[in-house]
């Protein structure tokens, strides 16, 4: 799975609609800042890296919410084509989430066959008739 950085393509687009309207800033800065917070997430799992998903999940969260709160004013404020104009950009988002979704599945996956392997060693464990330092200390293993 390949990262690509779109926000070079975007560079030329975005001054071309913040010209055209600027009420639509701030809903390109929240998509911008979502693509962000997802790209590096999606970097960290796919190098193997440590992620603090509850801060990636909350920055996610904030994303959203200043993504909905900026598309409600816009709404109130633009016309429907100036409102169309977001929408390369909408894509271009979309993108990186699908991508950001393929890692998340192929992270559980590894966590999964992980868990299945550490559960498959102390089944074996327990069968070989060994015991655990719980089991000597409560009497069980004497």
């Amino acid at each position: 799975m390949e990262i690509v950085n779109d926000n070079q393509n975007h560079g030329d687009m975005t001054v071309f609609a913040s010209r055209n309207e600027p009420a639509l800033d701030p809903v390109l800065f929240a998509i911008r800042r979502l693509e962000e917070v997802v790209e590096r997430e999606t970097r960290l799992l796919l190098e193997g890296q440590t992620v603090d998903l509850a801060d990636i999940n909350a920055n996610k969260s904030r994303g959203l919410r200043d993504f909905n709160k900026a598309m409600g004013r816009a709404a109130k404020t633009v016309d429907t084509s100036a409102l169309k104009s977001l929408q390369p950009f909408l894509d271009n988002l979309r993108q990186k989430l699908d991508r950001n979704c393929d890692a998340l599945k192929l992270h559980l996956r590894a966590v999964t066959e992980l868990t299945g392997l550490i559960r498959d060693a102390l089944e074996t464990q327990e069968a070989d008739g060994t015991y655990t330092i719980h089991q000597l200390r409560d009497g069980q293993g004497a």
